[in-house]
């Protein structure tokens, strides 16, 4: 049976194939990644009404029915907030992540959220956010670095949804699309494509242009990522590269190119926003791991709202998820059947996703979040207060 190893563990097997150096591999092309311009030529154009065909992308129109948003549906919005390190702090204690520090810095990234000012914020002990929608067309996200030691964030202006184009060819027989779910993936300084360096969602430091297995929400009955779509356990080398385009592209329908990766706004010259997080790559150096904190605006903003409440922080945002550890996490696979390793990766993912179509009442819908709600529900008992120091 399969099992779900965490980064350690996979880096601690032998190298899956020869290693190569980044020259070598900038060289090779990505089977299946997301195409970027250079692409284009062979993916024919939307219907004579393009804009109108493309406007059937839409994001859910209820939190209920997207999949990291709808734990959270209960709770109000906040129209803007303030991103600090202790919000970063309570989201990895409730969500159980142990991101990887050895390098200083963790990277993070809130899906339906914009910078209040400017495109990019750099070591500043605070942020201001706004709390957004994403639309798969403009710039609806954020994407930056904790500093661990100075306790200092970076944030740019960026995407981590599919473009419109993306969405649409893959329902009409196109090239594959995806969304990946919240959690901590971890990434590998390497490449994508010939842009380098970039973060590669990758299978280990010693074998980076391997890369690593992911359940991922794909949509082929509309053109809406939801709740009861598909989550596909595949290697989507959703990795972090350059949004291509600042502005909007008509054949995109969309400000950035992206079938899957989560893009920073600027060009591969490099040019505006990734030419600084191209900098802070080039210091942490080739195969340099770095785990990636993927939430939502909402995650961050209940965070924020609710520091001084430690209880309705554990309430309100304790969730198993992709890259959480620990005794949890084993006891949810001992219930699900599979290997307990403490490590909830793409097999738990998977199995887990399933087991929630099945539940009562579900009617065959999936968020992939095993919750406080999912613990009432199942009668499970999993998940325990943490220790008031943690």
């Amino acid at each position: 049976m399969l099992q779900d190893l965490s980064p350690e563990d996979i880096g601690a097997q032998p190298a899956s194939a020869a290693t190569l150096t980044i020259d070598q591999a900038a060289e090779l092309q990505d089977k299946g990644a997301q195409p970027g311009p250079d692409d284009f030529a062979g993916l024919e154009a939307a219907p004579s009404a393009a804009s109108s065909a493309l406007n059937q992308v839409k994001w859910p129109t209820s939190d209920r029915e997207a999949p990291d948003y709808r734990y959270l549906a209960g709770e109000p919005d906040h129209q803007e907030f303030t991103l600090t390190p202790d919000v970063l702090d309570a989201l990895i204690l409730c969500n159980r992540y142990a991101p990887y520090r050895d390098k200083g810095n963790m990277a993070f990234a809130f899906r339906g959220a914009q910078l209040v000012q400017s495109h990019e914020v750099e070591k500043a002990a605070q942020i201001d956010l706004r709390q957004v929608r994403p639309d798969h067309t403009e710039f609806r996200c954020v994407i930056g670095f904790y500093h661990l030691e100075e306790r200092r964030l970076t944030a740019f202006t960026a995407s981590t949804v599919p473009c419109r184009r993306a969405i649409y060819s893959y329902k009409n027989g196109g090239d594959p699309s995806n969304m990946l779910p919240s959690g901590l993936h971890t990434y590998y300084v390497w490449r994508h494509k010939a842009i380098r360096p970039a973060l590669r969602l990758g299978h280990s430091s010693s074998d980076p242009e391997t890369g690593a297995e992911a359940t991922v929400l794909r949509t082929t009955n509309d053109y809406t990522l939801e709740t009861k779509d598909r989550f596909d356990k595949s290697v989507p080398l959703d990795n972090v590269h350059c949004s291509y385009y600042t502005e909007q592209n008509d054949f995109l329908g969309a400000s950035f190119s992206s079938w899957g990766c989560l893009t920073v706004r600027g060009t591969p010259e490099p040019s505006h926003q990734w030419k600084k997080f191209q900098n802070v790559l080039q210091a942490l150096g080739p195969r340099a791991r770095i785990d990636l904190m993927l939430a939502t605006g909402k995650d961050a903003a209940t965070a924020a709202s609710n520091l001084g409440d430690r209880s309705a922080l554990e309430a309100k945002l304790t969730a198993l998820r992709p890259g959480s550890r620990g005794s949890e996490v084993s006891r949810l696979q001992e219930k699900l059947g599979i290997p307990q390793t403490g490590f909830f990766g793409a097999s738990t993912a998977d199995k887990y996703t399933a087991f929630q179509r099945m539940l009562e009442g579900n009617a065959g819908l999936a968020d992939g979040l095993y919750t406080k709600a999912t613990d009432a529900a199942t009668g499970w008992n999993i998940l325990t207060q943490l220790p008031p120091n943690s």
